[in-house]
């Protein structure tokens, strides 16, 4: 009855479009000045939110935040696609390849997926639209490109999902770094077969430059790259931690973009912050109230009974993962990955434990399975931010979506049931699981 009405009372505030965190808070109040009067609820709420948010780790997010926003508006973006760009060349659909790899650099940075879709969809579709790209393709790609955000690492979901299922977020990081890569293989590969099909070339492509001019291109770009190659290696070689990696990031940021780019203005800058400062806040409220709600939910033995539950259906393993996925499915479709990880992963994590999936593994499967739904209607946050910048109805960028969303879900498929992909870099560098 209790976690009924825990659940009930969230669902109810979700479908009147109270915001996610006023929703658990407001179901752990009810419920326990409804079964368990006498206690002062809303004081052990907030020290228990307090409390949760409290960690060095969390740390990292609102300075990765800043990192995307700093290279937005710090121009490092853009040097980032015009490599992206040169690489690429004039073959078929090059300007959309270039689009995915620039996806790919950002993502190395930031590890946010709407940051990605705002900051190369900002720069990239109108160069699609002026080649001759469609505006609902040129939305398409972005779309699916910024689901590598949170996949490569620094990943922010990542970050959540280590802290609250207790698995190393180093360690996921090596983890998303072959499917985060393939992800922007497959959607590469698919652009390519399209292009070429609806004839879409690069009219001023890179390659009529010459080779002087590509290499001032890569000059140029060095400062941009070496930020990846700064955080990245930095978080694996153990010189840093990913809290410190991101602060590093952070400063790296102003000092290219204020003395060798010298395009980050006052203004640009203190938007930046702004910006990083609303998004991280929101996280950890949200964090916060989610935390609570599901210590509470662990209370009441609700992973227990779910683990039954699935059980009563199937005791095969592949099943068991397929339900799981679906409900991550339905899940991403409705809410954002940050909120879905905090609610599901301590539900969902165990089972999978339980049928012999290794936290890592399944933390990766989790954090892709939600991130494609975020590209899948009716919520899709990553799929209305191209939407925008593209200019395109939704009718126009879902069509031309649609196919990449299959193509993602099938290379889901084979990361899971081959887990050697997703865990041969981290055991490589001593995960033992």
């Amino acid at each position: 009855m209790i976690i009924l009405t825990m659940l009930g009372i969230l669902f109810l505030c979700l479908i009147c479009t109270v915001p996610i965190a006023v929703s658990l808070g407001t179901s752990c109040i009810t419920v326990f000045q409804s079964f368990f009067p006498g206690r002062d609820m809303t004081s052990m709420l907030a020290q228990a939110t307090v409390t949760s948010i409290d960690s060095f780790s969390l740390l990292a997010i609102p300075f990765f935040m800043l990192v995307g926003s700093l290279m937005e508006g710090g121009g490092i973006a853009q040097k980032l696609i015009d490599v992206a760009n040169m690489i690429t060349g004039k073959k078929a659909g090059g300007l959309a390849n270039a689009a995915i790899v620039a996806s790919c650099f950002f993502a190395a940075i930031s590890g946010s997926g709407p940051a990605t879709a705002a900051a190369i969809g900002g720069i990239m579709c109108g160069a699609m639209q002026a080649q001759g790209y469609s505006k609902g393709y040129s939305g398409a790609i972005i779309a699916a490109g910024s689901t590598i955000g949170p996949v490569i690492p620094p990943s922010i979901p990542m970050i959540m999902y280590g802290i609250t299922v207790g698995v190393s977020v180093s360690y996921m990081f090596m983890g998303g770094i072959i499917p985060g890569l393939l992800m922007g293989v497959v959607l590469m590969i698919w652009n390519s077969i399209v292009s070429k099909k609806r004839g879409y070339y690069n009219k001023d492509s890179e390659d009529n430059l010459t080779g002087k001019e590509k290499l001032q291109i890569l000059v140029r770009a060095i400062p941009a790259i070496l930020m990846p190659i700064i955080v990245l290696g930095g978080i694996y070689s153990g010189v840093f931690t990913p809290t410190e990696s991101a602060i590093i990031g952070c400063v790296y940021s102003i000092i290219v973009s204020v003395f060798v780019y010298k395009s980050l203005t006052w203004k640009s800058f203190t938007k930046a912050v702004f910006n990083a400062g609303i998004t991280s806040a929101t996280i950890m409220v949200l964090f916060g109230a989610a935390n609570t709600f599901g210590r509470l939910l662990t209370m009441f033995g609700v992973p227990q009974m779910m683990t039954d539950f699935m059980y009563s259906i199937s005791e095969n393993p592949a099943v068991i993962m397929l339900i799981l996925n679906v409900f991550l499915l339905i899940i991403g479709m409705f809410l954002d990955t940050i909120s879905s990880i905090l609610l599901f992963a301590p539900i969902f994590a165990p089972i999978a434990m339980q049928i012999g999936f290794d936290p890592l593994h399944f933390g990766i499967i989790m954090v892709i399975n939600l991130c494609i739904g975020m590209i899948t209607p009716p919520m899709g946050g990553n799929l209305f931010v191209a939407q925008r910048v593209s200019n395109s109805t939704f009718e126009e960028i879902f069509k031309d979506t649609f196919p990449m969303i299959i193509v993602l879900y099938a290379l889901l498929v084979v990361l899971i049931f081959v887990p050697e992909i997703t865990m041969f870099l981290p055991r490589l560098l001593g995960y033992v699981g």
